[in-house]
This record gives structure tokens, C-alpha cells and sequence, in this order.
């Protein structure tokens, strides 16, 4: 009998501990449920928090010519990009030192209603060529080329559309881009109404790993719409193995015969090699070597001249040779790299400026 009542306390002890740890299970189930409900939250709720970007370019130059040299501040530039409920995104973008000018960049608003598709609306860049819609934070030398600079930069008010196509393993193998704008007047937005509104286009196609093929197209009003422009652009690249090739070939044709037809080549190379240990102060050493070119231009600036059908001439014909060294700094919050550059001017007809002369430059960018 007494062993009887032993083994019926053990049976009962038992399934009391089973109840109990079984009741603990749930209990901690449900608080872990509730920890990863609020995880998700959380997750949701930083998706949705503005990022704030920036980059800030410091340079010294010096011109063996002038004897002479310069401290610059080139590049101070502050962003704001997020997204919305509802598939939606902005960005704001403005540079505080712009050649030693506050200038806004960017100001748009986009919609994504599928999958890839892209709307957007505002103050953008247009989409043409390969350097000339590269960010400073994504340039490889310490000056822009031609092509960047001069005869290829345009933003401008107005709508784009873009979508990628990709292929069956998920990669890219296409991207379409391509908008309608105001056309040259960036400055005033309320007499911007137009008749003939500026566009442009751009495809890159991707037909093998690291390889892009860049055609592109942009027409635009300028000179207060007294002349226009149309441009074509055909460019590629190839990356691989710490390799970057990359050349383009840019053709500029006005309308009425207010400018002679303007060309425009930029072709560069760089070997990038990356440097292990993460106690290392260098992360990564680049050499780069570009050549670039472009034959006498008008930006429609200036205005016309007396006859009022031809354009001033804002830039003349020049060819550059540029060599340089990149050292990047081991930093994973605020990447910086210090750029070392030569560059060699020559003019067929004479006509260059100050600042567009055989040069030594030496940069340090720091991107957040």
C-alpha cells in the first residue's frame, strides 16, 4: 500500500513537471513571438528613417607654369535619401561648395509600382553618358574629364522613367532610362514653360559579367533657348580581377549651324590592389591612366554672339593626358581615399585658361 502511494506522488510530481515546463515552453514561445514581432517593427520602422549621405573633397594644386598653387575646397555635399509607405522613395542633394557656390543637385520624388520600374519626378541628372552621371563619390580621378565636365554635364527639372531587366538567375542583364525636361532652365523654374521640351536616354547592357555597353542619347535648349543641341554618346567598360577599362565616344551636333559640331573621347585604365589585415592603415592601392580629348566647344553660356545666330565659344580644343596613384584608407564607417594625380595639357590652337594647365593634384575624399 505504502509503495502503492509512493509511486501515484511520483506519477503526480511528474506530470505536474510536465505541465509546468510545457506552460514555461509556451511562455518563453510567446515572449520570443513577441521579441521578433517588435525586431520586425523595428526593422520596418529604420526602412522607412531618412539616410544621410555626404562627401567632402579637399584638394591642393599646384602649376608648374604659374609656379604657383591653390587650396580648394571642391566638393561639400550633403544627401537625404529614403523611402515611403507605399513603394515610393525621394532624395535631396545639395553641394555647399560647388566651385565655392551653394548649388541644390538633387530633388526628386520617385514611385515603384513594379517590381524594378522607376518614376520619378524633380531635379535629377539626365541620363546620358558613363562619367558625365557619375556622383564625385564614384569618380576615379581627382578632375573630371571633358566629357564629365564640359561638353557631357546636364541636370535638369523634369520626369524619368527606368526599369531593370534581369535574367533568369537574377542577373542584370539590361537597364532602361530615359526622361523628358524642361530643357536649360535649371535656374528658373517658373519661365520654364516650354515648346520644345529637352529629353534624354540611356541603355546599358550587360552581356557578360563585368562587361557594360553604354549607348546614349540627349538633346537640350540652350543660349535661353536661342540654339540647341543634340548628342550622341557610345561608351563601355569592363571590370575584373581588380581591373577597370573603360572608353567613350561623344559626338555634340547644334541645330541651324549656331556652333561648329563638337567631339568629345575619354578613355581610362586602372589596376586596383586590395591590401589584407585589418590592423593595416592602406586598404587598397590604385594606378590609373586616362587620355581624353575634346575639340572646341560652347556650353550656350555665354550667349550668342553680335549676329545674334552664332554661340560664344566657351572652351577650346585641348587634349589631356592624366596619371595617378589612389591609396584608400582602411575605414568601414567614412571611406577615404588620397589621390595623387598628374595631368598634361595641350592645345592645338592655344586658348587655355588659368586653371586648365599642366597640374599636380593631390586630394583626399572622405564619403559618409
Amino acid at each position: 500500500m505504502k509503495e502503492t502511494k509512493k509511486l501515484l506522488i511520483v506519477a503526480i510530481a511528474l506530470v505536474a513537471g510536465m505541465g509546468a515546463a510545457h506552460a514555461q515552453d509556451e511562455d518563453t514561445e510567446a515572449r520570443l513571438s513577441a521579441l521578433e514581432e517588435k525586431v520586425e517593427q523595428a526593422a520596418k520602422r529604420s526602412e522607412y528613417m531618412p539616410k544621410v549621405q555626404g562627401i567632402i573633397r579637399g584638394k591642393w594644386e599646384y602649376q608648374p607654369d604659374l609656379d604657383a598653387s591653390r587650396f580648394e575646397v571642391r566638393n561639400a555635399r550633403l544627401a537625404v535619401t529614403g523611402k515611403l509607405v507605399g513603394r515610393s522613395e525621394y532624395k535631396l542633394e545639395v553641394d555647399l561648395c560647388d566651385e565655392s557656390a551653394i548649388k541644390m543637385k538633387d530633388a526628386w520624388v520617385r514611385l515603384n509600382p513594379y517590381k524594378s520600374l522607376r518614376l520619378s519626378i524633380g531635379q535629377q541628372r539626365m541620363p546620358f553618358t558613363i562619367d558625365a552621371h557619375r556622383n564625385p563619390s564614384a569618380q576615379y580621378f581627382a578632375n573630371r574629364s571633358f566629357i564629365a565636365k564640359q561638353v557631357g554635364d546636364m541636370r535638369d527639372v523634369g520626369f524619368m522613367a527606368g526599369y531593370d531587366f534581369v535574367n533568369g538567375s537574377g542577373r542584370k542583364v539590361l537597364t532602361v532610362d530615359a526622361g523628358v525636361f524642361n530643357g536649360s532652365n535649371l535656374d528658373n523654374q517658373k519661365t520654364a514653360w516650354f515648346s520644345k521640351p529637352g529629353y534624354s536616354a540611356r541603355v546599358q547592357i550587360y552581356p557578360v559579367k563585368g562587361l557594360a555597353i553604354v549607348p546614349s542619347v540627349q538633346h537640350q535648349q540652350i543660349a535661353e533657348r536661342r540654339a540647341s543641341y543634340t548628342s550622341v554618346d557610345f561608351g563601355a567598360y569592363y571590370e575584373r580581377g581588380g581591373w577597370h577599362v573603360e572608353g567613350e565616344f561623344l559626338r555634340k551636333m547644334y541645330g541651324d549651324d549656331a556652333f561648329s559640331d563638337c567631339s568629345a573621347v575619354q578613355s581610362m585604365v586602372m589596376y586596383k590592389h586590395k591590401i589584407k589585415g585589418e590592423n593595416n592603415f592602406v586598404e587598397s592601392v590604385s594606378g590609373l591612366g586616362r587620355y581624353d580629348y575634346m575639340q572646341r566647344h560652347s556650353s550656350g553660356k555665354g550667349g550668342m554672339e553680335e549676329d545674334g545666330k552664332t554661340l560664344k565659344l566657351t572652351d577650346a580644343e585641348r587634349h589631356r593626358m592624366t596619371l595617378g596613384v589612389t591609396i584608400g584608407v582602411r575605414n568601414r564607417y567614412f571611406p577615404t581615399e588620397l589621390r595623387v594625380n598628374y595631368e598634361n595639357y595641350w592645345y592645338p590652337d592655344g586658348g587655355a585658361k588659368e586653371s586648365e594647365q599642366d597640374k599636380i593634384v593631390c586630394e583626399l575624399m572622405i564619403k559618409f
